[in-house]
């Protein structure tokens, strides 16, 4: 039986769905500007990423993801799980069976972190309610740059949080971001904080992030 979780070591051993980052790339200036932790580190995450993470896509755009995924993470016998460390989500369908995900694995904590405003903005017109367990937060796909405000009083009445990077440590929310080989260790703070700041990091990308500012 394939399985499509992946064990991150950065996130001490949570589960993990992954998909190729033509998903999220559109748009994103971390990409543009070859800033992306997962670009330059999918590697060390699995013997070949590049296979697992288009057949964990195919699954996502089929009509069996929602059965086929929430069996695997209650077979994995998940306390947490993260969506995704990797890519995200290419249609409000596919938010919406992720969430739908996590509404059946009712015992399990899961993040959810996607960068598409607009996949955000349909599910709240949708009027679809986010289950207690899943924590969705729309990461801001600007480097070194806060959310807007006017986007964060837009998703925040929704149960909908944020995330953002940061050039300065004592912005910075997340203390794994903080420190040379940094992991989550005890921490919990993406599967209920709504407002989360990630220090910048990975070598050489705090002069690309100044150089392209």
């Amino acid at each position: 039986m394939k399985n499509h979780l992946s064990l991150v070591s950065k996130l001490d051993g949570v589960d993990s769905f992954i998909v190729p980052l033509s998903t999220c790339q559109d748009r994103c200036k971390y990409f543009d500007d070859d800033i992306c932790y997962w670009l330059n580190n999918a590697h060390r995450h699995y013997k070949n990423p590049k296979l697992m993470y288009s057949r964990n896509l195919r699954l996502m755009r089929s009509s069996k993801f929602v059965k086929v995924l929430s069996n695997e993470i209650l077979r994995a016998n998940c306390r947490k799980f993260r969506f995704f460390s990797g890519g995200q989500t290419e249609s409000l369908k596919q938010l919406i069976d992720v969430l739908k995900i996590c509404k059946i694995c009712h015992m399990v904590k899961f993040a959810i972190m996607i960068n598409s405003d607009i996949q955000i903005a349909q599910l709240i017109q949708s009027g679809y309610k986010i289950p207690q367990n899943a924590n969705l937060l729309l990461s801001n796909y600007e480097e070194n740059t806060p959310t807007p405000q006017f986007m964060i009083n837009e998703i925040t009445p929704h149960n909908i949080g944020h995330t953002q990077t940061t050039l300065s440590k004592s912005v910075a929310t997340c203390e794994a971001s903080k420190v040379k080989n940094g992991k989550c260790g005890t921490c919990e703070k993406c599967y209920y904080e709504k407002d989360i700041t990630f220090m910048i990091h990975g070598k050489f990308n705090k002069k690309r992030v100044l150089k392209n500012g």
